[in-house]
Formats: structure tokens, C-alpha cells, sequence
């Protein structure tokens, strides 16, 4: 399947939502989500400046899918760039794939006036954003997500960065892009099971910070894996602005960011223990199901709140318990190695009701004493 991309349209209605960083306000950018809006990138490149030249990274599979097309209709309105791609998946993020990248970027003579756009999910959003954050000592680049996931989340932000062994995410940069472009209509290039990984990232957006968000959820939980419509891009939008009302206050995740965190922290090291057979919607989901758990334990969640933010998980097939396969001493040693354990406590993500965060200090030894309850088959 390919995209389709039009030659010449009118622009399409789309929610500009901006991303405030009150300490450098000319390092602010928009966030645009609508449906056949990346027709008209051109036109958005073009109002945020001039560059010497252009480069699409993306990876093997969204290449053929999205970025091919988008090129072409680029160089149709005389945005000649170079299209550059590497494997998908989780493999791919790594040191050695953001060198192989920045070499590429020598060899075609990209300077520091050059812009990269980011086409494609997570991994292709923080391997770009990366390399972009240390050639030449900075770039500038475009976040253009064409999965769920990456249109709710990982784009916005300014987080980038690449695994070890050990774990996820250990090294980046935080690195803001100059805009990002949401077209949902790049969605219906995915299979169901990629739509999951997204939702994750949308419940818990709801769950920590928008109360809305979740009675939509719920109301439109039995066809959420199908719909393609505009109630899709109000989800998209909802969620977009929550990322970017939290990174507006706390850009560097000093304080209230670290809300963001929710269902991560296990997510994490249920990825990394699972040597990332897990999906980073699952490993989140899971993550979260404990979380939730957690919080009626030490955040005072009604059990009400508990069963409606279960079932919300569930109901579009997402775990809500660690899974039985993965090794309890990986797990553990995975967690022992997150960024936010600081001198043996955890500072963990909880919710005391549904749309309001909370940040709970727990030893290590009291969230080891509480994982096994949460095994399922």
C-alpha cells in the first residue's frame, strides 16, 4: 500500500496546538494534527525558514508505505531532498545505526543550516532527533510520525535517544524539533496491532491528566482499534495536548514530566528484560495495569476508578499484568538500572483518580515485595 499525496490543494482544517517553552520562546513550535495535512508540508517547512538542504530519514518499511510519496510531492513544489532509511524495529536504535546516519550526512555534504524531517514512528523519530542533537553539534529537524503512537507521544517533546543492553533510552539528548506534522490519514498504512501500541500512549495521557480524554475512551472503547474518522484526530489532538501542557511546565523533566512516566518505569524494564520481544504498547500497558494497582495502595484510588482504568486497558487487548514469561531476576535487575531510581527509591508514577498524577517515592525492596501478586499467564 502507498500513500496517496495530492499535487496542488487548498490546506486542509487541522488543530494547531503550540508547545510553549517559556525560558527560550523562540525555541516554541507548533504541533499540527489533521487529517491530509501532509500535502501541504511544503508549505509548513517553507514558514519556519530557509534551509540549505533537506533529508528524509525513515526506515525500510515506512519508506515504501509514506516517505517515498512525500518526497515526491516535495519535490514537486521544489524541496529537492535526499531520502535515507535503515532497518525497523527496536534493533535499530542504537549508536550504531545514528553514526551510520550522521556518515551519510557528511558524505552528501549536509551542513548546520540543513533540515532533517523524521518520518515514521518512535525509533525512526528518537534515532533522527538524536543525530540531529550531535552533528555538527545540532540540527534542525521536523518530526513527521506516521504511527499512532509516535503522533501522541514520542514526536513531541524533545526526547531522543538510543538502547544498551542494559536498557532503554540510556543515552540521548533532550533536542526539540522546529515543528511537528500529525497527518492520522498515514494511520490506515497500519495494522491493527501497531493502532494497540498507540492506545497505550492515549490512556495514559487520560488517565494522568485528562479526565475528558478517558469518558471518551470509554464511550468509544468497542470500535477504538477501527475508527478512522474525525473522532481519531480529536483523540490525537487530546492527547498531543496533554505532552504538550506537561513539557510546557517541565521541559527537562525535573518535576512535573516525570507524570509522563506513568506505566513506564516496569514498561521499561519489562522490555528490556523480555530482550524486547515485549512491544513497547504492551511492556506500557502492563506497566501501567500494576500501576494502577500500586495506586490504590499508596494513592488512595477508589476501586471503582481501579476497575474502569483496567477495563479500558483490556478492552482493546492489552495486558494488564506482568506477563509469566519473563524471568523475575531480569526484570528486577532491568528496573535497578532505570533513571529515575535515585539512592534505592523509586519514584513512581500513581494516580489518585482518574485524570490526576502522582508522584510516590517506593524503595526498591517494598516494589520487589509487590510484583509477584501482579504475575499473570
Amino acid at each position: 500500500m502507498s500513500l496517496a499525496l495530492c499535487g496542488e490543494r487548498s490546506e486542509r482544517a487541522m488543530q494547531r496546538l503550540r508547545l510553549e517553552l517559556k525560558a527560550e520562546a523562540d525555541r516554541s513550535y507548533d504541533v499540527l494534527v489533521g487529517r491530509g495535512i501532509l500535502n501541504d508540508l511544503h508549505k509548513y517547512i517553507t514558514r519556519i525558514g530557509s534551509f540549505s538542504s533537506y533529508a528524509l530519514v525513515t526506515d525500510d518499511f515506512v519508506r515504501p508505505l509514506v516517505a517515498e510519496a512525500l518526497q515526491a510531492n516535495l519535490r514537486s513544489h521544489d524541496i529537492n531532498s535526499e531520502l535515507l532509511s535503515f532497518p525497523p524495529g527496536e534493533a535499530s536504535k542504537n549508536m550504531g545505526i545514528v553514526l551510520q546516519l550522521c556518515q551519510q550526512l557528511i558524505a552528501r555534504g549536509f551542513d548546520r543550516k540543513s533540515l532533517l524531517l523524521a518520518v515514521g514512528g518512535g525509533v525512526v523519530g528518537d534515532v533522527t532527533g538524536f543525530a540531529a542533537a550531535i552533528y555538527m553539534r545540532g540540527i534542525p529537524y521536523v518530526q513527521v510520525p506516521t504511527t499512532l503512537l509516535a503522533q501522541v507521544d514520542s514526536s513531541i517533546g524533545g526526547k531522543t535517544g538510543v538502547d544498551l543492553p542494559s536498557g532503554k533510552n540510556l543515552l540521548g539528548a533532550f533536542k526539540q524539533p522546529l515543528l511537528v506534522v500529525s497527518d492520522p490519514d498515514v494511520l490506515n498504512t497500519l495494522p491493527v496491532e501497531a493502532r494497540r501500541e498507540g492506545f497505550a500512549e492515549i490512556i495514559k495521557a487520560a488517565l494522568i491528566a485528562n479526565q475528558e480524554l478517558f469518558f471518551l475512551l470509554e464511550n468509544e472503547r468497542t470500535h477504538l482499534l477501527e475508527t478512522t474518522d474525525d473522532v481519531l484526530e480529536s483523540i490525537i489532538a487530546k492527547t498531543a495536548e496533554v505532552k504538550c501542557q506537561v513539557v510546557s511546565q517541565d521541559e527537562h523533566e525535573s518535576g512535573l514530566r516525570r507524570i509522563l512516566n506513568f506505566g513506564h518505569t516496569l514498561g521499561h524494564a519489562l522490555e528490556a528484560a523480555s530482550n524486547y520481544s515485549l512491544t513497547h504498547g504492551q511492556a506500557v500497558a502492563a506497566g501501567m495495569g500494576v500501576a494502577i494497582q500500586l495506586s490504590q495502595k499508596w494513592a488512595g484510588l477508589s476501586s471503582d476508578d481501579a476497575d474502569r482504568a483496567l477495563r479500558l486497558i483490556q478492552s482493546i487487548g492489552l495486558p494488564t499484568g506482568l506477563p509469566g514469561n519473563v524471568n523475575s531476576a531480569s526484570l528486577l535487575s532491568a528496573l535497578e538500572k532505570d533513571k529515575k531510581i535515585q539512592k534505592n527509591i523509586c519514584y513512581f508514577v500513581l494516580i489518585s483518580k482518574i485524570g490526576q498524577a502522582v508522584i510516590h517515592p517506593i524503595t526498591v525492596e517494598d516494589l520487589k515485595g509487590s510484583l509477584d501478586k501482579f504475575a499473570t499467564n
